[in-house]
């Protein structure tokens, strides 16, 4: 039992509780930056909903001062509080969604383009397995929206509905509705209402993820915005697959600086040939291969065979000079020198016969 004394110090030691609605965690905290949650919670836990200004935030000293009129504008920016001459205030952001959702009901039933394929019923069971398997059986209040919106305004397939949440999991972004917005607005725009059109693109996105942690393990590097849009490009314009992608490294392993370009272009020209599995692109390197080698072959042997001497090609020494009368007249005499004189003798002296 605790004595009067000890309550009235026991009661000191109570913590308060702030009430924070659900839809503020899961449509509006995951946004919002470091110093923009902890001043909206600290307000929230002040009490001070309304009529509070830029000097009230400062004697908090929780962000660094010269960040507050920044925090103020992206709580703002956010749609979670308003301002009125130099004071803010908090916006209702229960009674907002609340309005919001009465108004889309409203614009189905005046529009009966929107109204929904399947009916009421087929929506609850489709929520209900949503909110099962991926939620624990906890689906927040938001996403009965999203649903809702996927279904009447988007007029999602409701197995794309569900791909949509499943996506969602898978990529640890279903507990945030704005990015699970995103997302759902991106399938609509590419036309992915349908099952068909949306596994498709599911299978590109997945193998263009595999192929992305791929290449960083192989480029031994984190890729960056470009090179993701390289790799992107490889599984969606080329049909790239991991098996595909790991051979055209190997085949230019050889280079001193290998580069995605080098491997991109061997990827395109697989795929001009048609090439389509690691099977057939190891098929067609070994015969390139040997094709290559063959031509080597050739070039060589008419290299050895085209060999020949000067005079074979008609290449001879350079015709000579011709000789001025003196140095005819000095060979001459070097000619005459050259004869035995018993030869000359022969023929007597030409004066003593004279």
């Amino acid at each position: 039992m605790i004595s009067g004394n000890d309550r009235e110090d026991y009661s000191r030691l109570l913590i308060n509780d702030s009430l924070v609605p659900d839809i503020f965690l899961v449509r509006y905290a995951q946004e919002l930056s470091k110093n923009a949650l902890l001043l909206y919670l600290w307000l929230n836990m002040k009490g001070m909903r309304d009529n509070f200004d830029e000097d009230s935030v400062r004697k908090f000293k929780i962000i660094p001062e010269d960040e507050i009129i920044k925090t103020l504008a992206e709580l703002m920016e956010a749609g979670l509080i308003n301002r009125k001459d130099k004071t803010y205030y908090f916006d209702d952001i229960k009674a907002r969604e609340v309005e919001e959702y009465v108004q889309a009901r409203k614009s189905r039933v005046e529009n009966p383009e929107a109204l929904l394929t399947s009916n009421e019923k087929d929506m609850k069971i489709l929520s209900d397995s949503i909110s099962s398997t991926f939620y624990q059986g906890e689906l927040p209040y938001i996403f009965y929206r999203l649903i809702d919106k996927c279904l009447y305004e988007y007029k999602f397939d409701g197995r794309v509905c569900y791909k949509l949440f499943e996506e969602g999991y898978d990529q640890s972004i279903h507990r945030s509705h704005a990015l699970m917005e995103k997302m759902a607005r991106s399938w609509y725009d590419k036309g992915y209402t349908d099952i068909k059109s949306l596994e498709k693109q599911l299978e590109i996105n997945k193998r263009t993820r595999k192929l992305i942690k791929l290449t960083g393990s192989l480029m031994r590097k984190r890729l960056n915005a470009l090179d993701i849009e390289r790799v992107t490009g490889w599984a969606e314009d080329l049909g790239a697959t991991e098996e595909l992608v790991n051979l055209a490294f190997r085949k230019n392993e050889y280079r001193s600086n290998l580069t995605l370009k080098n491997v991109g272009d061997t990827l395109t020209k697989w795929h001009d040939l048609g090439i389509t599995t690691a099977e057939e692109a190891a098929r067609f390197s070994e015969e390139e291969h040997k094709e290559n080698a063959r031509k080597a072959g050739r070039r060589k042997a008419n290299a050895g065979s085209s060999w020949r001497t000067g005079a074979e090609a008609g290449i001879g020494d350079p015709k000579p000079a011709a000789k001025t009368a003196a140095e005819a007249s000095a060979d001459n005499r070097e000619e005459d020198s050259l004869i035995p004189d018993d030869i000359l003798d022969m023929f007597g002296d030409s004066d003593e016969n004279d």
